[in-house]
């Protein structure tokens, strides 16, 4: 839609642009102060013609559309179920056990019979001597000497030593400051005269509507002090004016001092001190002496010696032999069998399912529009016939 508006502001804008061309080709300007081809034009002015050109022009419209809507509908339906139901029967089973019964076989094994002989037997065996040899070597023998020697040791001792040091202490000072004290006196007070029941006060008192407290006449005012100035009946109050004014008093204050005072303290200083100790010293002296030691050779020697030596010979002997074997015997019994048969069972179930339906609806549209539309255009040419003659320019509009 905007490429279509853009084509057609384009198009109208050549058509003006192409008008202004045509008078620029003439030879004529705007103010025609320019002779064509020597000759002047004289007083000629451009011609306006009218020209219409296509706008458009955009409206919006209500148009009908066929619009596909689904709507749910539940519908029923039936369906084959099939189910199992169990049934139980009783069955004769055959089974097979195994009986264990005892038999006997007679059976030849062979046996190790062990017998002893005895045996001579010459071995040779290393018999030890010892013998002492000597034998040198050197020791190192330790020598333990006495050595002194110097060294300083720091002694504390000690010092008393005289310093002053600051203190400080509370001293009573009288001064004078100004307090303030409120010289106020009562006054009384009465209001404007009571309404009903105090007419024979002369300083009026305010009535309120009931009996007074104080002497129990009709003034209304309900407060103590009634009756105070008047006679009669006198609603009246006391007030504290207060006066407040500002007295010097003397008063003794704690300050605190400052004042130096000497005293001792003691100290204790290392001083070094020269002293002298003695200590072994070992050195070591090397000496030659003799070991005696005990050296073992060996030397063979024959002997003889005797021993059983116990040989088995093989011999076949027989014996009885119980065994157990176990006879397989088929046995019956009856059985709780629980089969499972299908049964087709027929239910109805509902669903839901979506039906299309066309339907009308009203939408708004953007409609493009060209719309006719008439506007001056300034034409080619002078309104002149000789201007036009003498250019030789025979363009669209010029020298009609």
């Amino acid at each position: 839609m905007s490429v279509l508006r853009s084509l057609l502001l384009l198009a109208a804008l050549s058509v003006a642009l192409g008008g202004q061309a045509a008078l620029a080709g003439c030879g004529c300007d705007s103010g025609c102060g320019q002779a064509c081809s020597g000759t002047a034009c004289g007083g000629c002015a451009p011609a306006m013609v009218e020209r219409t050109v296509m706008v458009p022009e955009y409206v919006t419209e209500v148009r009908k559309v066929k619009v596909v809507e689904c709507a749910a509908e539940t519908r029923e339906r039936k369906y084959t179920l099939c189910q199992l139901v169990p049934e139980t029967k009783t069955v004769d089973v055959n089974y097979t056990v195994l009986v264990p019964e005892t038999r006997s076989r007679t059976e030849t094994y062979c046996v190790q019979v062990p017998v002893t002989r005895a045996v001579t037997q010459e071995y040779q065996v290393q018999v030890p001597s010892y013998r002492e040899v000597e034998r040198p070597y050197t020791v190192c023998v330790p020598v333990w000497t006495d050595r002194a020697e110097q060294y300083t040791v720091l002694v504390p001792q000690t010092e008393t030593r005289h310093a002053t040091r600051q203190l400080v202490r509370c001293v009573p000072v009288s001064e004078t400051r100004m307090v303030t004290v409120d010289r106020g006196h009562w006054e009384t007070v009465c209001p404007t005269a009571c309404t009903s029941g105090c007419s024979s006060c002369d300083s009026g008192c305010g009535g309120c509507g009931s009996a007074c407290s104080s002497c129990g006449s009709g003034c209304g005012c309900g407060r103590r002090g009634c009756c105070y100035a008047c006679s009669t009946c006198q609603c009246v109050s006391q007030h504290w004016v207060p006066n407040c004014v500002q007295e010097p008093v003397q008063v003794t204050v704690m300050k605190q001092e400052c004042y130096s005072e000497p005293y001792d303290y003691q100290v204790t200083v290392c001083h070094p001190e020269t002293r002298t100790r003695t200590f072994k010293v070992c050195s070591y002296q090397q000496e030659n002496r003799v070991a005696k030691e005990q050296v073992c050779e060996y030397h063979c020697e024959k002997r003889t010696c005797t021993y059983n030596v116990t040989e088995c010979s093989l011999q076949q002997r027989t014996r009885e032999v119980a065994y157990t074997v176990c006879v397989p015997q088929t046995r019956t019994r009856q059985v709780q069998v629980t089969e499972c048969k299908q049964v087709a069972v027929e239910k109805t179930e509902q669903y839901t399912v979506l039906v299309p339906h066309e339907v009308e609806k009203e939408i708004q549209v953007c409609v493009c529009h060209m719309v006719p539309k008439t506007i001056q255009v300034a034409a080619c040419g002078c309104a002149c016939d000789d201007c036009c003659q003498s250019c030789g320019y025979r363009g669209r509009g010029c020298c009609r």
